[in-house]
């Protein structure tokens, strides 16, 4: 009998092996979409690789494990979400897309020299094959979804709401820059550092007055010679400028609080935009506006799955995250 179950028991194995099944528990589940911790592993490692932190180097605060988690959920949820949508819509990829999948990746493993290149490959990037698999997929499916949408956002946007959007999504920008670098683009030195500090702040407080001239003070104090007059720029475009992210936080010719980035102090303030813009960009808006409504659809259907982050979750962090890539 003990011998009859061991067969048994070998012939489910391989039976599960060769169909691809994964050893790997749920970590999270979206909308009915299980991920398995291996790919969440994968997740992690990617948004500790992402932090900022030197090559090599794990995070160990309990902050940046935090950062991580948050960041690998976001994209796991993203990418399901996206797959449960193109079901709902009756989207698949089309055979040729999955024949040129194939052959990626086959070139990728011939590229490396082989199947055991190709693993150890996937290993150092804490990745199996089956997610290597998968996260190749997410990228058509995405690219299959955004085309749908865009179809659909074409003919939402007639002339009238492509208006609308431009009117509510661009501004022109005007800005007071101090920098904190020399020319070699080292920072200057700390007394010359708060020195600027204490002229931004000083500068600061009169563009901030009722009767404030910006223009006069960005033509006195501003050390961008790119920045003379202001120049139109719209909300998706200011979200990904580092010192532009909270353009449009403020009302119209309101003045911003200081800036602090990497280069130097800022101070933003909104204007409005001219018509004329809409005219002579009026396709980059179109664009825009395709962009902007697919990534707002996008965050909306994110909110109507349920997600599950089930126990295993709080087992991995980014110590032993190869651990669970299997």
């Amino acid at each position: 009998m003990k011998k009859i179950l061991s067969l048994l028991f070998c012939a489910a194995l391989l039976s599960a092996l060769f169909a691809g099944c994964s050893p790997s528990p749920t970590a999270v589940t979206v909308g009915g979409r299980k991920v398995d911790a291996a790919e969440y592993a994968f997740y992690l490692s990617y948004n500790r690789i992402r932090s900022g932190e030197p090559s090599g180097t794990i995070l160990h605060s309990a902050e940046g494990t935090a950062r991580a988690r948050e960041a690998a959920l976001e994209q796991i949820v993203t990418n399901e979400v996206v797959r449960l949508k193109c079901a709902e819509l009756g989207l698949r990829l089309s055979d040729e897309t999955r024949r040129q999948l194939s052959e990626e990746k086959a070139s990728l493993i011939e590229s490396l020299g082989g199947k055991a290149a190709y693993l150890d490959y996937l290993k150092q990037a804490n990745l199996t094959d089956r997610s290597y698999d998968k996260l190749a997929e997410n990228e058509a499916w995405y690219n299959l979804l955004y085309d749908h949408m865009q179809e659909e956002g074409r003919r939402y946007y007639t002339d009238e709401k492509l208006r609308q959007y431009f009117a509510q999504h661009y501004a022109t920008v005007k800005y007071i820059f101090f920098t904190m670098l020399d020319n070699e683009g080292e920072l200057l030195p700390q007394e010359e550092r708060q020195q600027k500090r204490i002229l931004a702040e000083s500068v600061l407080e009169q563009a901030q007055a009722p009767d404030a001239d910006f223009d006069a003070l960005m033509a006195q104090y501003n050390e961008d010679p790119a920045m003379t007059v202001g120049f139109p720029v719209g909300e998706l475009e200011a979200a990904s400028t580092y010192y532009l992210t909270t353009l449009f936080s403020l009302e119209e010719n309101q003045v911003s609080e200081l800036l602090v980035q990497q280069d130097g102090w800022y101070i933003l303030k909104r204007c409005p935009v001219s018509a004329t813009v809409y005219d002579e960009n009026q396709q980059d808006i179109a664009d825009a506006a395709l962009d902007w409504r697919f990534d707002q659809t996008l965050q909306q259907w994110k909110t109507e799955y349920s997600v599950t982050v089930h126990a295993v979750v709080d087992k991995i962090d980014l110590n032993n995250l190869s651990d669970y890539v299997k």
